[in-house]
């Protein structure tokens, strides 16, 4: 086994932190994520920034279409059923785990509709 001095990176700096902080600091959409959706029993495993997320699932899975026709997620260990057209919103709440906290009270949301109904009603203009 390893001593623990093999384990850490020594080179880590402030400046390394600091980008880290940075990246965690990014809202969801900025983000990148790594796709699980499978096909043909392999994992794409494509990085995806957050905002273009919807493009892939469409351009690269064939997930098309704003209808109510029944789909089955197939990211991995899924297989839920839902109308195609909740397929982008299901993938980004449900397996990017995008959430939205709100400046004010620190309440969490998963959607951003909802955080600025939220912060209207809970957080009016002075």
């Amino acid at each position: 086994m390893a001593d623990s001095s093999t384990l850490y990176n020594g080179d880590f700096n402030d400046e390394d932190e600091q980008i880290l902080l940075d990246f965690a600091s990014l809202p969801p959409h900025q983000k990148h994520y790594q796709c699980g959706w499978v096909e043909f029993d392999n994992v794409c495993g494509a990085l995806v920034r957050g905002e273009s997320f919807s493009v892939h699932l469409r351009e690269a899975h064939g997930v098309v279409g704003s209808d109510k026709t029944q789909f089955t997620c197939q990211w991995v260990e899924c297989g839920l059923q839902m109308n195609k057209e909740s397929v982008g919103r299901h993938v980004a709440e449900t397996h990017l785990s995008y959430t939205y906290p709100c400046t004010h009270c620190g309440e969490v949301f998963s959607r951003k509709n909802t955080l600025n109904r939220h912060v209207r009603k809970k957080h009016p203009p002075v």
